[in-house]
């Protein structure tokens, strides 16, 4: 009784003898363990899988953040190059409804009514090109040109598509091709001009050559065969100086004309060009004066250039002032510029032909022009090389009155002084005019002993210095002749304006 113990379930009597339990702990002991063992073999396994599952989706968490910064960095960036495109992209998805479009394309396109489907893009602007009957046909990659307000554009459409073939949406590439268009109108203007410009010497050439032949010499008395030779002669020089005129325009296009600038005073060049044109002036009575204030700047051109200009602008204010007329040069300076103003009293030039009488081949009169000879690229020429120099040409002109053309030369202090301040300021200069006067500057540097001639690093005192030593000879005076009071009077008040431009109808052109 003493090793059994009894209890009551449920009404029930049960005997359990301690004996039997005994036995049976100790049996199974080596089970118990075995199976506390498992569980926390179990327990710790798990919290291991836990903490190396934590550990992956923090790393996996890194990953898709570190994914997610380029996707957005890169996305950033695409977004930054398709702002900074000069021409528009505009992406449209497989059903045709706009996504997404960049700054440029809403330039070019109306702003507030941009196409928001393909179908009312090509409605609008691929009716006449036949970009819209082509996308009807099913073509991938198609262009076409388009008229827009004032603007020329060429419109390009391509599908793109998955890996797999899957359609994925349309781009749409939008290029501004108005200045190609307007330059390649101006090409082929210039190519007619010029094919016009040497047939007609030719022809010339070739009638009176076939009549030599024709006729021979002895058949014409000496008077008609020399008169026929003149005239073979006149149209061969006429040819001639338009391939130099083309030869000069094509090294000043192409940067590869060659220039010798120096230190000049520029009414005693202009005196000179005054002088060779007396004789015209005089075989038609007009009365040719040149005036010039005091004093006058040294200037940093090509004489060879500024000869060829100023002969020009003299040469045609002779050419068309009828006998009896005046051509008079006024030579002044305000500020930094140099002014030669070239005035006559001939035929004039309508107000509608100025903005582009330095046009190529441009021709107020066609006829008159022709009668007068010349190649039709002096005007174009003269713009060209006063440019070059960092000048600027205008023209003031009255109908029935005259014609008053503005060179406007800066001086040669203000050219070394612009060299020096884009040199210290590390954009050292690319034209001709300005590298021609760096080499100056150092080389007058140097023969001040500084002690390193490098204009990016000189002092105020040194570039005095240097400035100094190099217009010394900025101490021209002039002789004004006071026999003309007016005119040296309108010469003297023109100088003192604030703005030039004033007396002038049309605006500078540049």
């Amino acid at each position: 009784m003493g090793e059994q113990v009894y209890f009551t379930q449920k009404g029930v009597q049960i005997a359990l003898d301690l004996r039997q339990v005994g036995s049976w702990a100790a049996g199974h002991r080596e089970i118990v363990w075995a199976v506390v063992a498992s569980l926390v073999t179990a327990f710790l396994f798990l919290g291991l899988c836990y903490l190396m599952n934590r550990r992956y989706r923090r790393r996996k968490d890194r990953e898709i953040s570190m994914m997610v910064r380029q996707f957005i960095d890169e996305r950033n960036k695409s977004e930054a190059i398709l702002a900074d495109l000069d021409v528009g992209v505009i992406a449209y998805s497989s059903d045709g409804v706009r996504i997404n479009s960049n700054p440029a394309a809403h330039k070019m396109l109306a702003p507030e009514n941009e196409p928001e489907t393909i179908t009312d893009l090509l409605s609008r602007y691929g009716q006449e090109n036949g970009l819209q009957a082509a996308s009807l046909l099913g073509n991938a990659s198609i262009s076409g040109v388009v008229q827009h307000e004032d603007r020329i554009l060429r419109i390009r459409l391509k599908e793109s598509r998955f890996d797999e073939g899957r359609r994925a949406g349309t781009i749409v590439v939008l290029q501004d091709i108005t200045d190609q268009e307007r330059e390649e109108k101006q090409r082929k203007e210039f190519v007619a001009n010029v094919s016009h410009e040497l047939k007609t010497p030719l022809t010339t050439i070739k009638t009176y050559s076939e009549s030599l032949l024709e006729w021979g010499l002895s058949e014409k008395n000496e008077d008609a065969v020399r008169k026929d030779i003149w005239r073979v002669h006149d149209d061969a020089l006429r040819m001639e100086r338009l391939v130099e005129d083309l030869l000069l325009l094509s090294s000043i296009d192409s940067r590869g004309i060659r220039v010798r600038l120096e230190l000049l005073e520029l009414p005693q060049v202009i005196r000179q060009v005054v002088d060779r044109l007396q004789h015209q002036a005089q075989d038609k009575s007009i009365d040719l004066d040149c005036f010039t204030l005091s004093r006058i700047p040294l200037v940093f051109v090509d004489r060879t250039a500024m000869e060829r200009v100023l002969t020009n602008l003299v040469g045609n204010a002779i050419k068309y002032t009828e006998k009896g007329g005046s051509v008079k040069v006024y030579i002044s300076y305000l500020l930094d510029d140099v002014y030669v103003k070239v005035s006559d009293t001939g035929f004039g030039i309508e107000k509608e032909h100025i903005p582009h009488i330095f046009n190529r081949f441009y021709r107020v009169d066609m006829t008159g022009s022709r009668m007068f000879g010349g190649t039709g690229l002096g005007l174009s020429i003269a713009r060209e090389l006063v440019e070059l120099h960092g000048g600027r040409i205008s023209v003031n002109s009255t109908l029935g009155k005259g014609t008053e053309f503005t060179v406007m030369i800066p001086i040669a202090r203000k050219v070394m002084q612009d060299t020096i301040n884009a040199c210290q300021l590390s954009a050292p200069p690319i034209d001709p005019l300005h590298q021609t006067a760096a080499g100056e500057l150092l080389e007058i540097a140097r023969d001040l002993k500084i002690d390193e001639p490098n204009l990016a690093h000189l002092t105020r005192q040194q570039i005095d210095h240097i400035l100094d030593r190099l217009l010394d000879r900025d101490k021209v005076e002039g002789n004004p002749d006071l026999a003309d009071t007016k005119a040296f009077q309108t010469l003297k008040e023109y100088s003192e304006v604030d703005d030039p431009a004033a007396h002038s109808a049309e605006q500078p052109i540049r």
